[in-house]
This record gives structure tokens, sequence and C-alpha cells, in this order.
């Protein structure tokens, strides 16, 4: 049966590894450079969300639709995983990732996320998100024109940082434009408004790191206040010159984090 998930790997297998997931729209090529750097140590395997790719062979292959419900979406990256890992998330992905940690806690050595928040949207005692009417907005775009609003979404990541007009031509080089599968983004979009993982977030009993930048413009550094002294086994740590991919605009000090936090809490 063909896997769902459309997976990457760097270095050598024989290594301790690490599972990433990548954001809502974005294959995993944005993340490659940073797994690469990852992998001079470790083994990185890097996965899509369903239905993303730049693979017009493996789009054209594929005959199952993307599947977004976040219990099958977690069996379904959990398939693809290395069965010992540290699980990196990006934005979504970091999302995901929570959620199995604190689920499927056998599955995962610890979790990491980037640019990552329990709650993308604003709700009840949760404050520092985007509001549900922009949120709509946006997702009406995306369905009635996909491609225009992919630029738009680019250029909130990049909205903030240091070198934006430069990294707007970065990310948008990666846009999947020839294999935009409107489904999946429509999909994405869905579990992204109605996924909260602040209770998983509470009950994670495997290390948690997350990785936030003071500039982003999608996810607010100030949710950490919210989440001070939640859980024992967390950290988290505000890149203050970045936007909302700081394993890209600042690749050194995300590694750094990464692997210090992984020494220090290796079983």
């Amino acid at each position: 049966m063909r896997a769902r998930i459309e997976t990457e790997a760097f270095g050598n297998s024989s290594n301790q590894a690490i599972f990433m997931v990548s954001g809502w729209a974005m294959p995993k090529e944005v993340m490659r450079s940073f797994a690469l750097r990852l992998s001079q140590r470790f083994y990185v395997v890097v996965a899509n969300l369903p239905g993303i790719s730049l693979d017009e062979q493996w789009i054209s292959r594929s005959h199952i639709g993307p599947n977004y419900d976040i219990a099958a979406l977690s069996e379904q990256l959990i398939a693809v995983a290395p069965k010992e890992a540290w699980w990196i998330g990006w934005s979504l992905g970091g999302m995901v990732s929570v959620y199995v940690a604190a689920r499927r806690s056998s599955c995962v050595l610890g979790v990491i996320t980037l640019s990552s928040s329990p709650s993308f949207i604003k709700r009840e005692n949760w404050e520092e998100a985007m509001t549900v009417e922009d949120f709509d907005a946006f997702a009406t775009l995306v369905e009635q024109k996909p491609e225009e609003s992919l630029k738009r979404f680019v250029m909130l990541q990049a909205k903030g940082a240091s070198n934006e007009r430069t990294l707007v031509k970065q990310l948008q080089s990666f846009l999947p434009v020839k294999t935009l599968n409107r489904s999946a983004l429509i999909g994405g979009l869905r579990l992204l408004k109605s996924l909260d993982v602040r209770r998983e977030w509470l009950l994670l009993d495997r290390p948690n790191l997350h990785i936030l930048g003071g500039k982003d413009a999608l996810v607010s550094s100030k949710s950490l206040e919210q989440q001070t002294d939640v859980n024992p086994l967390q950290q988290c740590v505000v890149l203050s010159n970045c936007a909302h991919q700081p394993f890209f605009e600042d690749q050194q000090a995300c590694v750094r984090h990464i692997e210090n936090f992984i020494n220090v809490n290796n079983p």
C-alpha cells in the first residue's frame, strides 16, 4: 500500500533519529538545509503533511486523498517515523507533534516545536492568536484563489524578518504551485482552525522545547506567557530577530538550542 506521507531521509541511519514535520502548505524542501545541518550528528527524516509535495510524480501516483483528521494524521506520521525519535514540528507540524507526543508518548523521545503554539486562533483564555474572522477570510481566499493565497501566506511568514524581501523570494521558490492540491490546503486549514492542544501541552510527559520568533506575525511569542510553568519538562526559547521560520532565518541558533536540549534530556 502506498504511504500517505512523503518523506526524505538524511544522515547515517545508525545515529539517533529526528523526525521532522513541516507546516501548512509548505513542502519538506523548505527544511532541507536545516535537516542536512542536523544530519551531521543525527539521522533525520523529514515529512510532508498529506497532499503537499513538489514531486509531480508523487502526486500523480498517489490515488488516495489527504486525510487531516487528527487521529488519522497522527497514525500516518507514526507509520513513517523512526521508531525511537525526537519529533520536531514547524507551525501546524508542531501542534500535531505535540498531540502525538502527548497521546502516543511511547513513540516519541521528546518534542521540539518551531513557531508553534497550542492554538492558532483566539479562544476563551487564549487571546494572543489570530481572530476567527481573519482566519475565515484567509480560508475563503484559499478556496477561491489558492495560488494567490499561498503568496500572501509567504508574505505573512516573512513579515517582520530583518531580510523580509529576500526571505519572501526564498520561501516563494518552495511553493508547490505545479503540484497544488486544493483539498490538502483546505483540509490543513480546517485542522489548524479546530486544533487546540493546550491540554496535550499540559500533559506532555516527554521533554519539550518550544522555539519561537520574536517578530513572528503568525504565532505570537507572547503566548509563552500563558504557558509559563504549565509543564515541568518544558523549555521555551524566543529568538528575538526571527519571524515565522527561525530554522531558516537563524539556523545556527536553532541547531545549537536543539542539540543542547537533546544532550541534556537524552534517556
